[in-house]
């Protein structure tokens, strides 16, 4: 009723959908509705991270020289973890590529979270659900850094892959680490580069897993109304499950906690001396006795889900203002502002790498700064975002693009569909060993020439013609002559999207907070 009568007071607006005819001012062919459903997005999240759990544990045994007796996770915590699917090369490639759409489904439910809480009009709770999101997002995109430390470096050619010498430990996959101090104990190989790269790349799992129990908290306190309207059985049943996953969640990232804080490898010390801290030797007991080591991250691939319920939340976009928008989009600006950004990251970590122009693993030379420590720790998160949000403006411009014409272009939506995922993949220049990136940064080339020059076929075409030559001539230049500035000549070209490509319409969203019944809701004043 709010929509459609602008008289009435939002406080007067307090009837469901269902109570009152539905009036309806557009067309079917002038607006797009889509649903997201939670349950939906939660599935694929659960079925993303296990599938890449499994093909990456596939190619760890099938692909690669793995044993028990020189994997460093096993060194230096003395059980088997998962997460060394995720870290010998190349079942690592396997691992990224997977683990960057579990993170960017991840981001996906968060944000929806934030949508369905604007839904609802009310200030505070809108307030603090951004600040929940927004740090939990963060935390996701940051989660990536897993794959940038390096646990198993790349051995230099000649060099024997079963001997030390000159200060150099040779192990698994022809890894090296640098000997520059003692070890830490007899009973490991682990030298002390090898124990911080350890600790650092359990930090970053450790900082998702707090989000995740600090989001699962908010998810609590969002549907509590829901939970609570379920008869008695089924209230049990959840409340099982939210006590044993708070258990589960709160005692593996405890006991991480306590095992990267100590000065050596946990195989030295773990129930074999007495510990200072009673609060950590409490910690570590029940995480002992529970074995929360070996199922307590389990829940946070289920919680989503189990507390999904059949609520969503549907956008409707239209070219056509109208009474009850939730504001406007110009799609165009969005890539322009991601490719920026992207063009942004890059040209800073050149400052920061004092040696990129002569790294010739990368064809693409100055991509090569995201291997640069401890910069790729803060630019690959960035440049994952980006990517992501790169992706939300090309479904818009596709999205707006139909509404323009009429039908769908299929042609423009295939291109976007490509571009997107060559960006995904060329996130792989991250690992030190990979030498085939130069597949998807050529491929998001053409593509991108190509999302161009279809944008530009009614208007500016000539522009966009000469605009995609003076890109080729400037990338064949800039690999061939190794002349930096030509990278930077190519990365400011990058940046030009919005001068060349001419702003389409504008869209405008309502959103509209789908209750469990399958109806709208429309809330009432706070």
């Amino acid at each position: 009723l709010k929509h459609f009568c602008p008289s009435v007071s939002r406080s007067d607006s307090k009837l469901h959908r269902s109570d009152a005819p539905v009036v309806s001012h557009m067309r079917l062919a002038d607006y797009v509705e889509v649903n997201l459903s939670f349950a939906t997005v939660a599935r694929c999240y659960a079925c993303a991270f296990f599938s890449t759990l499994f093909i990456a544990g596939l190619a760890t045994f099938l692909a690669v020289s793995w044993s028990v007796d020189t994997d460093k996770i096993i060194l230096y915590y003395g059980f088997f973890n998962p997460c060394i699917f995720f870290d010998h090369y190349p079942a690592k490639v396997v691992a990224m590529v997977g683990m960057v759409f579990f993170i960017s489904l991840g981001t996906v439910y968060n944000l929806m979270v934030l949508l369905q809480a604007y839904t609802e009009r009310r200030v505070s709770a809108m307030f603090w659900t951004s600040f929940v999101v927004w740090t939990t997002v963060v935390l996701h995109l940051v989660f990536v850094n897993v794959f940038v430390t390096n646990l198993y470096p790349e051995v230099p050619e000649g060099d024997s892959a079963s001997r030390r010498l000159h200060g150099v430990q040779h192990g698994l996959n022809g890894a090296v680490s640098l000997i520059e101090e003692p070890l830490y104990s007899s009973s490991t190989s682990l030298t002390k580069a090898d124990q911080r790269t350890i600790e650092l790349h359990t930090t970053f799992y450790v900082a998702w897993l707090l989000a995740e129990i600090w989001f699962f908290v908010h998810l609590l306190q969002v549907r509590w109304g829901w939970l609570t309207s379920k008869p008695n059985r089924e209230r049990l049943w959840y409340g099982i499950f939210v006590v044993v996953s708070f258990i589960g969640m709160g005692l593996h990232a405890g006991a991480l906690l306590v095992m990267i804080t100590q000065d050596r490898p946990k195989v030295d010390w773990y129930f074999k001396e007495e510990m200072q801290s009673s609060t950590q030797y409490m910690i570590v007991y029940l995480d002992a006795t529970l074995a929360t080591s070996a199922w307590g991250w389990i829940p946070i691939m289920f919680y989503r889900w189990v507390l999904a319920g059949g609520s969503g939340v549907r956008v409707t976009l239209s070219l056509a203002e109208s009474w009850g928008d939730d504001g406007s989009v110009m799609p165009e600006r969005w890539v322009g502002r991601a490719l920026r950004l992207s063009a942004g990251v890059l040209m800073l970590g050149a400052t920061m790498d004092k040696d990129w122009d002569l790294d010739g693993t990368a064809f693409f030379r100055i991509a090569s700064v995201l291997r640069e420590k401890p910069f790729a720790y803060f630019g690959t998160p960035i440049l994952l975002g980006s990517f992501l949000f790169a992706g939300l403006g090309l479904a818009f411009t596709c999205v707006q693009r139909r509404l323009m014409q009429g039908r769908v272009d299929w042609e423009l939506t295939t291109t976007g569909m490509l571009l997107f995922f060559s960006y995904q993949g060329c996130l792989l220049v991250v690992l030190d060993q990979e030498r085939f990136t130069f597949v998807f940064f050529l491929s998001s080339f053409g593509c991108y020439c190509i999302w161009v020059l279809q944008l530009c076929a009614s208007e500016q075409l000539c522009m966009a013609t000469v605009y995609c030559i003076v890109g080729c001539c400037s990338l064949l230049l800039a690999h061939l002559t190794n002349i930096a500035q030509l990278y930077y000549v190519f990365l400011v070209w990058w940046c030009c999207y919005n001068v060349v490509v001419p702003d389409g319409d504008l869209l405008y969203l309502k959103l509209a907070n789908v209750m469990d019944d399958g109806q709208d809701y429309l809330p009432t004043a706070s």
